[in-house]
């Protein structure tokens, strides 16, 4: 029986940024529907977590040092991570049941939603009117138009990650960040690895940092294409063939396994938004200030967004959100410095304006770098590769960062919150950390600033000055 529902907020779509939302939604004593048609917790559930249990795996599977050598794991070890997996897809998956959120008043519909108007999104017979809506749909694997890929089973992430034993010769087209720590993941669990990439891999990331993650690549014995075209696919027996273009000549590779590593896309097509007067391309919902579209009743957020393609977005989004409608602070500002992981062995971890970004956008910069091989941590913890590197205005104001190097997923964060306060290399210089602490990397290099440098010799002076008055003191 069809029924006329008027909630404060309609989330429409049930991924990790919807289930968020609906939650702290909930919290504030909202009346919340939540519109979704496939299992709840969307591409957090069937990607990111067991992506990221497997690579978590795998570095237990070679030595995280800066030795040359890595030893891989025999196969046979990789039942070890899959139990790892199963454990962590256990402990995180009722945080996005239907259960929890209906015992936080939020009503689940079980199907498809699709906006009719402006004002009036139908899902399962039902008209829904609320006070404002949310798009979270996500975004989806891209497909790749390659003759004869109908003709095999590629894996996608979900179904690499559910494989009973790692892949004899794993052959990955693209080079998706995630796709690209995966694969050296599975290199370590003893899988044969070829990339095949028609752009250079990591070619969105600074290649200061991507260099050293390129020469562990090399070290670890995964074969990389650059700059090719797939010319078709076949199957081989239980496995697959593929067939590559470069310089005029074609060559074949032979494999057990293909993941498809494109990237993935905005799900933007089948929700009415052309109906909802909500502007929208192929690469995502355009959005504005509190993340409004341009129906402002309407907001989007975490990958259907332009620009929103990274983990840990959805969150961020859900927040900015419910502040912006509930008039709190923070609710107007446009997000910013979006932190951006890729968990490779070593991971690469960024965040604000990018080198080049910020000579572009400004007269004058200054480039701050520091080594973790010059940390007592990095020693300590015989993980000496890597360094901090920071972009910062003439005035000392922190731009972006960049970090490569064991725990830069996690040393990006105090970067992150520095760009989005609008601090200083001086404020950071100035903090206390425990020792001994990898994060000294990050007060030392902006302690390399040309100002403070200076204030520290005027310092000096000043106890120069001191010291030759104390002279005369009794």
């Amino acid at each position: 029986m069809s029924a006329v529902l008027a909630p404060d907020i309609c989330v429409v779509g049930g991924g990790a940024s919807g289930v968020s939302l609906a939650l702290e939604a909930a919290a504030f004593g909202l009346y919340v529907v939540l519109i979704e048609k496939n299992a709840l917790g969307g591409a957090r559930l069937t990607h990111s977590i067991p992506r990221t249990a497997l690579i978590v795996a795998s570095r237990a599977a070679a030595a995280e040092t800066g030795a040359d050598v890595t030893p891989l794991w025999p196969a046979a070890d990789f039942s070890q991570a899959r139990a790892h997996l199963a454990l962590a897809a256990k402990a995180i998956a009722p945080n996005y049941t239907q259960t929890r959120l209906e015992a936080m008043n939020v009503q689940v519909i079980r199907a498809a939603g699709r906006f009719t108007s402006p004002d009036t999104c139908e899902a399962n017979g039902n008209k829904i009117k609320a006070r404002r809506f949310i798009v979270a749909t996500g975004a989806v694997g891209k497909s790749v138009p390659i003759p004869g890929l109908d003709l095999v089973r590629p894996l996608d992430y979900a179904s690499l990650c559910a494989l009973d034993h790692p892949p004899e010769q794993l052959i990955v087209i693209g080079a998706d960040p995630d796709g690209l720590a995966l694969a050296q993941a599975m290199r370590r669990f003893g899988s044969d690895v070829f990339i095949l990439s028609a752009t250079k891999a990591f070619s969105q990331q600074d290649e200061e940092l991507a260099a050293p993650v390129r020469a562990r690549f090399a070290r670890d014995g995964i074969v990389l294409h650059e700059g090719i075209k797939v010319s078709r696919i076949e199957p081989r027996g239980n496995g697959v063939r593929v067939f590559i273009a470069a310089a005029g000549h074609e060559k074949s590779i032979t494999g057990s396994h293909l993941l498809i590593a494109a990237g993935r896309a905005p799900v933007v097509e089948g929700l009415g938004l052309a109906e909802a007067k909500v502007r929208y391309t192929a690469d995502g919902i355009e959005t504005g200030t509190g993340l409004t579209t341009s129906n402002r009743r309407i907001h989007a957020i975490g990958s259907v967004t332009k620009g929103g393609q990274y983990d840990g977005s959805a969150e961020q989004h859900a927040g900015l959100v419910i502040r912006f409608i509930l008039g709190l602070p923070g609710g107007h500002s446009r997000t910013k410095a979006a932190s951006r992981v890729i968990l490779t062995s070593p991971p690469i971890a960024s965040t604000g304006l990018s080198e080049a970004q910020a000579r572009e956008a400004y007269r004058q910069i200054h480039v701050l770098r520091w080594p973790f091989a010059e940390t007592d941590r990095g020693q300590i913890e015989q993980r000496p590769c890597g360094h901090v590197k920071f972009i910062i205005s003439r005035r000392g104001l922190i731009l972006g960062a960049g970090i490569t190097g064991w725990g830069a997923e996690e040393l990006i964060n105090l970067c992150a919150l520095a760009i989005s306060k609008g601090m200083t290399t001086g404020d950071i210089a100035s903090i206390m950390v425990p020792y001994p602490a990898l994060s000294d990397a990050v007060r030392r290099a902006c302690m390399t600033f040309p100002a403070n440098r200076l204030s520290r010799s005027l310092s000096q002076r000043a106890l120069d000055v001191l010291r030759w008055f104390g002279q005369g003191l009794p």
